[in-house]
């Protein structure tokens, strides 16, 4: 029996790019095919039990300001030693020569 359930409504999506670790994108897109669904409802499933269920996030997230999160980001993190900043390029590794 799966962990997450067939989406039973709509909410409105917005697209928000970002880097996964590939063995987490093949679990991801594996997973949305054993439910028939799309990566994207996966994903959004997976944010609805953690992120949305921690006590100590939804309290933060309370005292926050009333303005949009993408308004205000929080400093990102540090790249990985030997990285150099992403080039924009959305699938590929980064490849230097």
């Amino acid at each position: 029996m799966s962990l997450i359930k067939p989406r039973t409504n709509r909410v409105r999506v917005v697209r928000h790019i970002c880097r996964l670790q590939e063995p987490n994108r093949d679990a991801l897109v594996q997973y949305a095919r054993f439910i028939g669904d799309t990566v994207d409802y996966v994903l959004n499933q997976l944010i609805d039990g953690t992120l949305l269920k921690d006590r100590d996030f939804l309290a933060w997230r309370a005292e926050q300001p009333a303005t949009s999160p993408v308004g205000s980001p929080a400093a990102p993190p540090a790249e990985p030693t030997g990285h150099k900043a992403g080039n924009g390029s959305r699938s590929r590794p980064d490849t230097h020569a």
